[in-house]
């Protein structure tokens, strides 16, 4: 056996070994230095087109994962022991048997200016699992105000089987509730880092979503539907961001593609 040509290889070995380490090793410390210049670039960028923050983004990178769920089911024969505690005063019927529908023995009054703190007792008391929804909105010019589902307090958005939906009569008042809900959610797969909040920031604003002069309200981190199965969906993460109060922006938190949501209906914006 020649030991001097293995030991020749041996050490070519190691030799190629070294050069690829430090060649890993430049590139990461290249990115990990060229990342706060080019943060830095964009927020010069976001000030002179006077775009500006309610409040400070997270810094952190959070991390979540895909989710999968069904829809509920409702049974009308379970839900006449109800009729007497949780849905007391009310007429239920249920229609393509996922959709809870609810007429009020007694509307509710509420103010020309909607707070959700106005409905907080009745969803608490008188709607299934109402502690699972949170207020989404009520436009001026609809008689409806919507709820979305919620899990570990981030919401399904604008999702069609966890929307609880109140309808208004000309007096004010409401007279009706719909109600879907999503069960058996469990974790996809493992949880993985989402996207820094800026960095969905700034695909927003090379895209045109983000106007100059507009106000980052809020920002939150929750979910839309993916993929519909027979029976089931998935959910992905997603960055949602308020304008001005009033607009809603969504990033998928995974891919950082802009998501165009309207109940479901979502498209894609590379």
């Amino acid at each position: 056996m020649d030991w001097s040509k293995i030991k020749t290889i041996f050490i070519l070995t190691f030799l190629v070994l070294d050069i690829y380490l430090m060649y890993e090793f430049f590139k990461l410390k290249e990115a990990s230095e060229f990342e706060p210049v080019a943060q830095a670039s964009l927020e010069k960028q976001l000030k002179s087109a006077e775009i500006t923050f309610e409040s400070p983004l997270p810094k952190s990178n959070p991390k979540d994962r895909y989710l999968r769920a069904k829809p509920v089911e409702f049974d009308i024969e379970n839900l006449e022991g109800l009729k007497d505690t949780k849905l007391e005063g009310q007429e239920i019927t249920i229609s393509e048997g996922t959709t809870l529908n609810s007429i009020l023995d007694e509307p509710i009054k509420i103010s020309d200016k909607f707070s959700p703190s106005e409905l907080s007792a009745f969803i608490k008391n008188r709607v299934l699992f109402g502690d699972q929804y949170r207020f989404w909105d009520k436009p001026e010019d609809s008689n409806k105000i919507t709820y979305y589902q919620e899990f570990e307090d981030k919401m399904f958005y604008m999702n069609l089987n966890g929307e609880l939906t109140f309808y208004l009569n000309d007096e004010n008042e409401i007279v009706s509730y719909k109600q879907t809900l999503l069960e058996k959610i469990e974790s996809k797969e493992e949880s993985e880092k989402v996207i820094q909040p800026i960095k969905a920031v700034e695909t927003l604003y090379k895209n045109g979503s983000l106007l100059p002069k507009s106000k980052i309200t809020n920002v939150e981190l929750g979910y839309f539907t993916f993929v519909h199965l027979s029976s089931s969906q998935l959910l992905t993460p997603a960055w949602r961001f308020v304008i001005n109060g009033e607009e809603n922006l969504f990033v998928d938190a995974f891919e950082g593609k802009i998501i165009q949501l309207n109940n479901e209906e979502k498209k894609i914006v590379e």
